[in-house]
């Protein structure tokens, strides 16, 4: 999925240990151009974080990501998976 807009927020990034060792998450939220006030949080993996460092806060990209969605116990959890972002 591609989505245009303008980058609202990198957070800090995020470590952690699981069973397969250890890992590392960095988010970027992006507001829509077609429709502000929509936002798009992005989680950045492994070595697409790296990618990150090259924007700031309020620059315009180009966000190619994946969208999943699974069944939890409470119902269903919808995330978004950072393949690629580009400067406009």
């Amino acid at each position: 999925m591609d989505f245009y807009g303008r980058i609202k927020e990198i957070c800090p990034l995020e470590t952690g240990t699981s069973e397969r060792g250890t890992w590392q998450r960095q988010t970027v939220v992006v507001e829509s151009f077609e429709n502000p006030n929509n936002f798009l949080a992005i989680d950045a993996i492994g070595e697409r974080i790296q990618q990150l460092g090259k924007f700031t806060e309020g620059n315009p990209v180009k966000v190619s990501c994946s969208v999943n969605s699974r069944k939890g116990e409470k119902g269903y959890f919808t995330s978004a998976t950072l393949w690629e972002i580009k400067p406009l």
